[in-house]
């Protein structure tokens, strides 16, 4: 009789017991928000670590007509080789971030500008992109990185 007398003392304390916070969801949006300018000012000091830096030692990056590259070091060779073009330049910029209820992943939709010197004169391009964020010990790392064109294929 005793350890049922415990067992239901020990969940009426449980059942007493506040609930935890909820997230401030806005404050996560917030902070990747953040990342993602600190993200654009490594792209425009072609800072490839602080870059790579960003993702999941296992993350994923899809650029278009290109197979996906995996891992960080990876990734970080991609960013390299992506921001080696003559006079590059690359910004972009979230239209929209959810962020689950339990805050621990968020996805960034958002759009971009790319240019870059060619053979023949200046090539332009702009797009869209999905960014998958995973919160890992604290901290809002990228999972998935994909992005594609908005103009036609020529």
């Amino acid at each position: 009789m005793r350890p049922f007398l415990l067992l239901s003392a020990l969940v009426l304390l449980a059942a007493c017991a506040p609930a935890p916070e909820p997230p401030d969801l806005a404050a996560e949006e917030q902070t990747i928000r953040d990342l993602d300018r600190r993200w654009v000012e490594a792209v425009a000091s072609i800072d490839t670590m602080s870059i790579a830096n960003l993702y999941t030692a296992d993350g994923y990056f899809m650029p278009p007509n290109a197979p996906r590259i995996d891992g960080r070091d990876a990734i970080r060779s991609a960013w390299a080789g992506m921001l080696q073009g003559p006079n590059v330049s690359l910004t972009f910029q979230p239209t929209e971030i959810v962020v689950a209820q339990s805050a621990d992943m968020a996805y960034d939709i958002g759009t971009y500008n790319l240019a870059m010197d060619g053979p023949e004169g200046r090539i332009e391009d702009e797009g869209k992109y999905v960014v998958v964020w995973k919160k890992m010990n604290g901290e809002w790392k990228v999972a998935v990185d994909i992005f594609n064109s908005d103009k036609p294929v020529m």
